[in-house]
């Protein structure tokens, strides 16, 4: 009789994820979240970051994700940067920028980057690492600065067997 075990060689676990935020900032907690933090305002747009950690099949590409995006900035009445690219800590990032009007901020601007963490398991899939930095407002073009020094300080680690 074998043992099968997650995580292990055979079923990879998630990367771990690291992200520095400035003082002021607070964890925030949401549903489908790996973890978040935002800069709390009072009455105004909170400046947040949100990760999250998807697994998905091994023939996943990024560039879904890059049209999911696009699809839900066009659906609100937005628009959706180019694809750009970034290195984050060493691993290699996918982004787009994707605005669109809002009833209560005036207009929501994301920044969202991807990045692909393949298993060495053969057909055992990936994980899809997502960080994504909303502001919205009047202050939303100097608060996305102040996000994208946050999402800068991301380090992704793959799983690794013990």
């Amino acid at each position: 009789m074998s043992t099968l075990a997650y995580p292990s060689a055979d079923f990879p676990g998630q990367p771990s994820v690291v992200l520095e935020v400035p003082d002021g900032w607070e964890p925030a907690h949401a549903p489908g979240t790996t973890m978040a933090a935002r800069l709390p305002r009072e009455g105004a747009f909170a400046p947040n970051v949100v990760v999250t950690i998807e697994p998905c099949g091994p023939e996943f590409e990024v560039r879904e994700s890059l049209e999911q995006i696009a699809s839900l900035a066009t659906s609100r009445g937005g628009t959706v940067s180019e694809p750009y690219a970034a290195d984050l800590g060493g691993a290699p990032f996918v982004g787009c920028d994707a605005t669109w009007p809002d009833a209560d901020v005036e207009t929501v601007l994301q920044a969202n980057l991807f990045h692909l963490v393949r298993s060495g398991a053969p057909d055992a899939g990936a994980h899809l690492v997502q960080l994504t930095g909303a502001v919205g407002g009047a202050d939303a073009l100097s608060d996305y600065e102040l996000i994208r020094q946050v999402l800068t300080t991301v380090r992704v680690t793959p799983w690794a067997e013990a």
